[in-house]
Formats: structure tokens, sequence, C-alpha cells
């Protein structure tokens, strides 16, 4: 998304022993954003933002009225997903966790979405986060494939809910009586349906709604009426407002999370910058602690970005003129919000992971209440776990659930460590056993 230049990360984990599925799906997806580096227990991925985007993050920036797409445009983007999932389809595979999160899309050179409508071309959809890579009961299903894509679509289209239009409530109409009796073969027929939408609803050139009219029936009973709607021309709210609203993103993409953040809207760049209150410490922190540190940045980014969507989507639709106010009213929420992540939330998270061995004492015991084996309870092994739970499910984190995010990631690590050292005592059983045989 245009002024934004975080990263997008994200981690599963890898809990299947054969490679031959996931080698099918790497060379599918071809994704240029995924860490091709071997590593047995997880992959990961880094998208650009600038980018790239989650079908999640444009319907989040939409409702908020921060991002705004043609009608047109949204229509192009619903057929190119389900062209994607037909292909993975094709290749006898089925994802299993279709969500909005985990779909991307990523736009060729320097088409950027933003705060105003404008053209764009697709490059390519991913799909990431695989059940058949952290599941290794998961079976192939395709109904639920196509049902779980469905969803997402209305999702998609209900940020348009704002806006009266019929074509839209038809097609939400259409996709649910789908979702009543679905069939394998109705991906097919939901292809079919968007690109006789495109063809006949859709200026393919300008990517916006024609105006004109379409029929529900062959019996012509219901004449359904569309036009592309509200535009941002040069003289709207959105036009004149862009160039400092994209400024105020890039000084805060500049800036590191540790420091309030001040704004001066000017052209002298240095005012910004003066009398920074120092808001965490990272000077004394070990190796790990500056993994986990690194991992809540890309949380507070994500939360930044949150923020400015909420405040400049309202601004954008208000009868405020004061953009000065607004920004300040934004830098306010965030180092309100990043003081209270870094001080109580990174804390309470630092504490628990230097705290871990005690999870390896309890599964000690647990175990030394039937076996005595010679067995290396390792402290490291038990840090690098909850370090990968932490990564997991950082794209889970909520801000005011805290406390089950981190019941979580405990529960996570307990159950990686029990299985792990599991292995090792029935290895030490049957090792025991052909010595006694």
């Amino acid at each position: 998304m245009k002024g934004w230049q975080n990263q997008y990360e994200i981690t599963q984990k890898v809990n299947r022993n054969d490679d031959d599925f996931l080698q099918k799906i790497m060379y599918l997806e071809n994704n240029e954003y995924q860490n091709i580096q071997q590593k047995i227990d997880h992959t990961d991925y880094k998208f650009d933002q600038s980018q790239c985007f989650s079908l999640h993050q444009l319907i989040e920036s939409m409702n908020y009225n921060f991002t705004k797409i043609y009608k047109g445009q949204l229509i192009i983007i619903i057929l190119e997903v389900l062209k994607h999932l037909q292909q993975l389809h094709q290749q006898k595979i089925s994802h299993g966790k279709l969500i909005p999160q985990n779909i991307v899309i990523q736009l060729k050179n320097d088409n950027k979405l933003t705060i105003i409508q404008t053209k764009f071309t697709i490059h390519k959809v991913y799909f990431i986060n695989y059940s058949i890579i952290d599941d290794s009961n998961y079976q192939f299903n395709y109904i639920e494939d196509i049902n779980q894509i469905i969803d997402c679509c209305i999702q998609f289209i209900q940020a348009f809910s704002n806006q009266q239009c019929q074509l839209f409530k038809t097609i939400c109409n259409q996709l649910n009586d789908y979702k009543n009796n679905i069939k394998e073969d109705d991906l097919n027929k939901l292809i079919g349906f968007f690109n006789l939408l495109i063809q006949d609803c859709v200026d393919q050139q300008q990517q916006k709604l024609k105006k004109g009219q379409i029929y529900l029936n062959e019996s012509n009973i219901q004449e359904i009426k569309y036009q592309e709607g509200e535009e941002y021309g040069i003289l709207s709210k959105r036009q004149r407002n862009i160039t400092a609203i994209l400024k105020f993103i890039d000084y805060l993409n500049e800036q590191g999370i540790i420091y309030e953040l001040k704004y001066l809207n000017n052209n002298n760049n240095e005012n910004n910058y003066v009398d920074q209150i120092q808001l965490f410490d990272t000077s004394q922190s070990s190796q790990d602690e500056l993994k986990i540190f690194k991992i809540f940045e890309s949380i507070i980014k994500q939360q930044m970005m949150k923020i400015i969507w909420y405040h400049i989507g309202a601004y954008l639709e208000s009868w405020e003129s004061n953009l000065d106010i607004i920004i300040q009213a934004i830098l306010k929420e965030i180092n309100q919000t990043n003081k209270h992540i870094l001080n109580t939330q990174l804390i309470t998270i630092l504490k628990e992971f230097n705290n871990i061995n005690q999870l390896n004492k309890q599964i000690q015991d647990e175990i030394e209440t039937y076996y005595r084996f010679q067995i290396n309870y390792d402290e490291q092994k038990a840090k690098d776990q909850f370090i990968l739970e932490l990564k997991i499910q950082s794209q889970n984190y909520s801000k005011q659930n805290f406390q089950s995010f981190i019941d979580q990631i405990k529960s996570n690590v307990k159950i990686e460590l029990e299985n792990y050292y599991n292995q090792l005592v029935t290895i030490e059983i049957l090792t025991l056993q052909d010595y006694l045989i």
C-alpha cells in the first residue's frame, strides 16, 4: 500500500515428514517472498507492504474508509483469487484455511493502493498457511475450499456496504445460493460468473463499472442497475490532502518504535526529530531478547497502520478541515499504544521467556514419575520453541486479549516440548529393550 514500507511477516509451523506436497506447493506458488532456506520446523514469509497486501488488510482499510478502489477493481480482484484457487485444485491440492489473512495480492511495478482510486495491475495472488503444511492429519477437501473462498468474497464485497449497490447485493445473493449446495464443479461456475460480470459490467480499460443494467434471469423478471458511483477528482478532499498524508506516513516509516513520536507538518525535517523520549531500552538485551523485540516491532507497525487507517479514514469522510489536529490525535494514540505494548506486554513476554525453563522442569517431573532416563532437558530448546511460537502467534495478536495470546504460546510450547521429550523417552525404552533381549 502506498506510503507504507514495513514488512508483513508470517511464520508457519511445518509438521509433515514428506516433502512431496511441500515442494508441489512451493512450485505452484512460486512465492518470491518466502524464505526458501531449509528449515526443519517452520517456514517464513516477508511481504513488502509497498508492493503487497493481504485481502484482510484491504478489507480492513476499506472498512475504515482509508483505501478506495473502484467497484470494477473489486470484481477483478475476486476473479484473480478464484483463478488461483482453480490452479491449486487442478494440481489436486486443497488449502483448508482460506481466510482473508491467508490471501496476499502483489501489484505490478509502481502500482499502489491509496486513499484515492487509481488503476492497478495484479502481478500475482499468493495463498499462505496451507493446512497440509502444519497439520499432519489434514485431508484434502475441495468443497471446504470453495465454501471458504465464497466467505472471503462476501466479506470483501461487504466492504462496500456503505454504498447502496444493487449489483453487489445481487452478487452476494448469488454467492450465498452457491453456498447452500456446493459441488466441486461450482468453482468453475463461479469463475464463469465473474468472467461474465467483467465482460458485461466492467470497463476493463478504466477498471470501473459501466453504467447499465443486467437481468437476474432469462425471463427478465428483475432489472439490476449498476454504475461506478462516487469518484475522487482533483478538487476532492482526498486529492487535496494526499501529499500531506503520504508525507506524514513516510515520516512514521523512518522512525524506530522505541522513541515517542513527534511531528511538525512543515518542510524543516530537523524539527521532527528533536527531544525524542525513549520508551524502551534494548542496549542490555540478549540476542534472544532482541529476536523477541523484532517480533514486537512488527506487531507495533501493524497496530500503527490500523490507527492511521481509522483516524485518516474518519477525517476524509468528515467535515473536519484541519489535518494537523488529526495528525496529533494519531501521534497521541500511537505513542500511548506503543508505550503500553513495549512497557507492559513486551516486558510480560520477556518474563515468560526467561522463566520458560520451568516448563522443562515440569515436563521432567512428569516423565520421571514413571521413567529414570538420562535425558537432557535443554533450556535453549525451550527458548527457541518459545520464540518460534511467538512468531507464529504474532499474526493473531490482540491488544485486548493479550492474556489469551500468552496462554496460547505457552500451551503450544509445552505441547511441542512434550512431543520432543516423549520421542526421546521412546528411543530410550527401545534401546533398553534391545539391550535386555
